[in-house]
């Protein structure tokens, strides 16, 4: 709600209000938004909320990227909004399944992970929705969390993902993009194209539900000319992004 912040200059400056929406510009979000640039934050405002009453963990499977990123784009298109909307991509599902056993399937090009809260019938409701959203986009399964400890190895695997990266080489070049959710399909497409040019190894794991990507091109610095090709995909991967609306 309210942040207090000491700007470059050591002014100390609140940003935001602890009753609510503060009146004019958004400086708050313009400070957050700058993820650390700006100033240093020293004290923080929330409202806490209750936890939701329902909670339901889904884990769907595609044979295309592109299908579970156009179900990302349908599920929003829908009405319906998750509390998450994560997607792995073959390389990395390869990467944390022997270690997690969480049950992600090998020979899916990608797995998407949905989480809903709410109330008990809202949460039923939006499974068999979302259910529906994903078959028509090429889901092969769709598997709902039975209990807690299942959800639980279901979310461990995407939360170890970036650890496990030095599975597949001893390097990463991390990018960090946002983009409109309905251009995921495309964006994804193009960024495998660039990878492939350059004979690299991409990793996708992002939060689909703010087409928010982290493409994590994976290499070994030490093979000659490899670091110039790495920098030149970073670069083109941006320009593709900000090309998109992002």
């Amino acid at each position: 709600m309210a942040v207090e912040v000491v700007l470059p200059d050591g002014e100390v400056v609140i940003l935001g209000a602890e009753e609510g929406r503060a009146s004019g510009y958004d400086l708050r979000g313009a400070f957050v938004g700058g993820e650390g640039t700006l100033g240093i934050t020293t004290r923080i405002c929330v409202r806490l909320t209750e936890d939701p009453p329902e909670v339901a963990t889904l884990l769907l499977d595609f044979d295309r990227v592109a299908g579970a990123a156009d179900t990302v784009s349908a599920v929003i298109a829908a009405g319906i909004v998750p509390a998450a909307l994560e997607i792995m991509d073959q390389r990395v599902v390869e990467a944390v399944e022997p270690f997690v056993h969480a049950g992600y399937p090998l020979d899916a090009a990608a797995v998407l992970i949905v989480e809903l809260d709410g109330l008990p019938g809202g949460v039923a409701e939006s499974i068999d929705r979302i259910e529906a959203i994903g078959t028509a986009h090429g889901a092969r399964t769709v598997r709902v969390a039975a209990d807690e400890e299942e959800r639980m190895r279901i979310w461990k695997g995407r939360k170890s993902a970036f650890g496990a990266i030095a599975v597949i080489k001893p390097d990463y070049y991390l990018n960090d993009t946002v983009i409109p959710r309905t251009r995921l399909a495309e964006v994804l497409s193009r960024i495998y194209e660039v990878i492939e040019e350059r004979d690299l190894i991409v990793m996708n794991v992002f939060h689909a539900g703010d087409g928010n990507l982290h493409p994590l091109i994976v290499f070994d610095a030490r093979e000659p000319g490899v670091m110039e090709r790495v920098l030149e995909a970073g670069e083109e991967i941006v320009r593709i992004s900000v090309e998109a609306g992002g």
